[in-house]
């Protein structure tokens, strides 16, 4: 569809405008301020109502009248107007309705200023490309490429290929800290290994039983111990047998002295025993005499005093011999005590040689019996050297002291471990998936890429998410480059309406210009070109075709 007929009526700086334009290249050329760009913007008015001037309409007038006619029948009437709604009036056999949506549907984009895409920013840029690769996939396909929901925190308006962008970006950040968690964990995991011992292995350690190794120390020492005993046994047995001799010996000898000892002490006793009974009788003597004295001084008394005292003294003799008696008999009990204690002690010292025979047959036998026993133990511990061998100490002693010095390391390996295999492992897993994420997200626009047609030959996405031609970005083309760039999206994005208006067509240079005319002549397209410049008579001017 091109445009036939354009009529303009106090439009921005135009009064009253009728033309035909040319089904192919229109240059409108003049100076500034002859409304070149009114007409193009008219255009654009007409078919799109974008008003790019705040005030349009004629100073002085309240309504401005826009018309268009197609090649295909289609009429559009437009007034815009100051003090009551703006009319829009469509006729033609395509038209159903005058309403905005049945005129949008004849263009795609922006075919009125497509030179203005030039000067747009990089990322401006880059949206225009990208809306023009239609990819449609629902939130469950996006997801269903990476085996799970990764739309969480994403805006799911932005295209395609810049969400994929934006859930690199978010699992690449993520990576980021757990890598640092990583290495944070790595650290930990070699600082604990450096306060081991060098190729530490908790697992060989983990199950070794300390007790068990000082357990066979402490039965070697034991067997040791008895190999020496039982060396000392065969070694020293003379001696030991001769010393139990001389004590036998000895303890006889003392035994011997004791009794000895014993006799004679009883030999005093019964000697003591016979000066008493001697002393005793003397005594008696002595009381016989005295018995005699004071008989004989109570005769001189009783001589004297016979007449007074006779039957006194009678008395006193009587109770002087009954006192005697008892004296006597007191004497006679003592002696015969006296007797009784020799004869036990000499029963006592009869029966001493009986009890020393006794107690040295005593000694004898458990001095035999220790030899004895000597002998046993020396049989005994030539049996046990026999079987036995002396264990070196050392090697058990240095292997225990060695399982109990590693099993002390045990708490930092288990802990080191832990972090390893637990938390280090999680986490590289979990790094592992997020770069399995990241993979998919960088090589889902190259394969979409490769799926669908895309707007301009060479173009691809690189891994910032910015758009290239030819593996060159955007703002790195060359003024050229960015012209034929801007023209192809400009064709691409074109609907049914196939005009283009190109202002600000002398900022070009006089190839790119030719370039672009070019262009729209080998793609069928009616283009509207304004040109400023100075003309004789200072107004506009209006010629057909690519030739100046």
């Amino acid at each position: 569809m091109k445009i036939k007929k354009i009529k303009i009526s106090n439009y921005i700086g135009i009064e009253e405008f009728d033309w035909d334009p040319s089904p192919g290249i229109n240059i409108i050329e003049g100076p500034k301020g002859t409304g070149k760009s009114s007409i193009t913007e008219s255009i654009e008015r007409v078919f799109s109502n974008n008003q790019r001037r705040t005030e349009v309409i004629r100073h002085g007038e309240d309504e401005a009248l826009l018309f268009v006619a197609t090649d295909e029948g289609l009429e559009i009437d437009r007034r815009l107007r100051n003090d009551k709604s703006d009319y829009l009036k469509l006729q033609g056999d395509m038209i159903s309705k005058s309403t905005e949506g049945q005129l949008r549907k004849f263009l795609s984009g922006d075919i009125f200023r497509p030179l203005d895409f030039i000067d747009l920013k990089i990322s401006e840029q880059t949206e225009i490309i990208l809306s023009m690769i239609k990819m449609d996939y629902s939130a469950d396909e996006i997801n269903g490429w990476f085996g799970e929901d990764v739309l969480s925190n994403i805006n799911t308006s932005k295209h395609l290929l810049q969400i994929l962008k934006d859930i690199e970006n978010k699992y690449y950040k993520e990576r980021q800290e757990v890598n640092r968690q990583i290495k944070s964990l790595e650290a930990q995991v070699k600082g604990i290994e450096r306060e081991l011992p060098p190729n530490y292995d908790g697992e060989k350690w983990q199950n070794e039983k300390v007790q068990e190794y000082y357990d066979k120390v402490s039965k070697a020492r034991d067997i040791n111990q008895k190999i020496d005993k039982a060396e000392s046994i065969r070694e020293n047995f003379e001696d030991r047998i001769a010393k139990i001799k001389a004590e036998g010996q000895s303890e006889r000898n003392d035994i011997r002295e004791e009794y000895r000892n014993k006799k004679e002490e009883i030999k005093e006793l019964i000697e003591l025993k016979k000066n008493k009974i001697e002393q005793k009788k003397k005594e008696i003597v002595e009381v016989d005499n005295q018995l005699k004295t004071d008989n004989e001084l109570v005769d001189d008394w009783l001589q004297k005093e016979i007449e007074i005292l006779k039957a006194k003294a009678k008395q006193e003799k009587e109770e002087n011999e009954e006192n005697a008696s008892n004296r006597k008999h007191e004497i006679n009990e003592t002696i015969q005590y006296q007797r009784e204690k020799i004869s036990a002690k000499k029963s006592e010292l009869n029966g001493l040689d009986n009890q020393l025979e006794l107690e040295l047959k005593s000694v004898d036998q458990e001095t035999a019996q220790k030899i004895e026993n000597q002998k046993n133990s020396l049989g005994s511990a030539k049996d046990f050297l026999d079987k036995k061998e002396k264990i070196d100490i050392k090697p058990l002693q240095d292997k225990a002291d060695e399982v109990a010095e590693m099993r002390e390391y045990l708490n930092e390996w288990n802990r080191m471990v832990d972090i390893r295999d637990g938390k280090l492992a999680k986490k590289k897993d979990y790094s592992d998936h997020l770069t399995n994420l990241i993979e998919i997200a960088r090589e889902k626009p190259g394969e979409l890429l490769k799926q669908h047609e895309l707007p301009l030959e060479g173009i691809s996405v690189d891994e910032e998410g910015l758009i290239r031609i030819d593996g060159i970005l955007l703002d790195g083309l060359s003024d050229g480059e960015k012209i034929e760039v801007a023209f192809k999206i400009a064709l691409q994005r074109m609907g049914r309406l196939k005009v283009m208006c190109l202002d600000g067509f002398n900022n070009l240079n006089q190839s790119e210009q030719q370039k672009i005319l070019s262009m729209c002549e080998e793609n069928d397209i009616q283009a509207f070109v304004t040109i400023t410049k100075d003309t004789e008579d200072g107004k506009r001017k209006i010629r057909s075709g690519n030739n100046e």
